[in-house]
């Protein structure tokens, strides 16, 4: 989960030097969090709700890598974090693109 959430930010984050792919995990007793955050061109809503279904990628992908992509990965990411009980939260704007999983501690 956590990979196809990085490779997709690489592949369709800003190219610049300046503007990496940031991945934080933080903790407490009920819950991991994931975050994978990215520069690049701001997704609307309606493209950031799709982009979880399969066989579906942004209007950002043409040029990139668009003959091996599938489509696949974020959807593959959110049935995994499904598996787990979480779900994975996707927002942006001007500054950046984050996808966040909230995902359960095991008790």
């Amino acid at each position: 989960m956590l990979g196809n959430l990085v490779l997709n930010a690489i592949k369709y984050g800003a190219r610049a030097q300046d503007a990496p792919v940031r991945v934080t995990a933080t903790g407490s007793d009920t819950e991991v969090l994931l975050e994978v955050r990215n520069a690049g061109a701001v997704i609307d809503r309606s493209t950031l709700n799709r982009v979880f279904d399969p066989l579906q990628r942004g209007p950002y992908h043409q040029g990139r890598d668009s003959v091996s992509s599938l489509g696949l990965g974020l959807y593959i990411a959110r049935e995994i974090a499904k598996a787990h009980g979480s779900e994975i939260d996707a927002r942006s704007d001007e500054t950046e693109t984050v996808f966040s999983v909230h995902l359960p501690c095991g008790k």
